[in-house]
């Protein structure tokens, strides 16, 4: 699950009253075993210490648990406590060794118990931090991405370059519109002369596992990504010639990318037409 979807459901809940929990979310008390006694019980013949609990659960899982103070059970801690066990009683048993002398006096929460209960809630608070630093920057206009994988932007650069040169010799407004259509993507600053270099040692004759090649080892996005940018600069111009409508389809079948996600990824490059239209003058 994401941290934004976890945190809003801990939020939704942690604001509800406690009359809104459901039986497995909310509020609990439970018991822990701590030691045997030997104080005699109705049942058997020595009864055990347990430490009485406040536990949060949601969904039945516990997320923190606070003690309360001692009781004094018959099976174990395993149900429900026979008597709660105050401090006074805890110096009178450990005095006449019925309890061990080295637990404390009063029942409370240990560093670690409390390292477990606040960490879990400053994970909590800066998720949420997180969270809404992100929303400030992107209501900013920040770009919150950071650059791609360099072996996924080197894939995707090759690709670009194919698809600028798929109807013959690049021209310089093909080279610009590749390094525009680079930089946006990949959020690398590609410059002309890495377009040209790549450009000049371009295979014409790629087979189809070297389309295979194109994605091998990349994520599912990353492959979006390589095939929006070609279908951008493909369409650039305003057309999609033969060559380039050729790789792109090859490109495709290589990256194992169905019908469906072609076409959704199609909208999304003419999308970036309109909100980033080519402009061959950039350098």
């Amino acid at each position: 699950m994401r941290m934004r979807t976890l945190l809003t459901i801990l939020l939704a809940l942690i604001s509800q009253p406690a009359y809104a929990f459901t039986n497995d979310t909310g509020y609990f008390e439970g018991l822990e075993f701590v030691a045997e006694t030997t104080i005699p019980g109705p049942e058997v013949s020595s009864m055990s210490l347990c430490y009485v609990t406040r536990d949060f659960r949601i969904l039945g899982l516990t997320l923190t648990s606070d003690i309360t103070g001692y009781a004094l059970a018959d099976d174990g801690c395993t149900t429900t406590p026979l008597r709660p066990f105050s401090e006074e009683q805890m110096i009178t048993a450990q005095s006449l060794e019925l309890v061990p002398a080295d637990l404390p006096a009063v029942a409370r929460n240990d560093l670690e118990r409390n390292l477990k209960n606040y960490g879990l809630w400053a994970a909590i608070g800066l998720g949420l931090i997180a969270v809404i630093i992100r929303r400030i920057k992107s209501l900013l206009g920040f770009d919150l991405r950071g650059p791609l994988r360099a072996k996924a932007s080197s894939r995707i650069l090759s690709t670009l370059c194919y698809a600028g040169s798929a109807a013959g010799v690049m021209a310089s407004n093909d080279i610009a519109i590749v390094v525009q259509a680079a930089r946006r993507l990949t959020r690398r600053n590609y410059q002309p002369q890495d377009i040209i270099r790549i450009a000049d040692h371009l295979d014409p004759g790629l087979s189809p596992q070297d389309y295979i090649d194109f994605g091998r080892g990349l994520r599912d996005g990353e492959k979006d990504i390589m095939m929006q940018g070609v279908l951008y600069v493909a369409m650039a111009n305003g057309r999609i010639l033969p060559g380039q409508y050729t790789f792109a389809t090859e490109l495709a079948h290589g990256l194992g990318m169905p019908a469906e996600d072609f076409r959704r990824v199609l909208r999304m490059a003419m999308a970036d037409l309109d909100m980033y239209p080519p402009n061959p003058s950039t350098s």
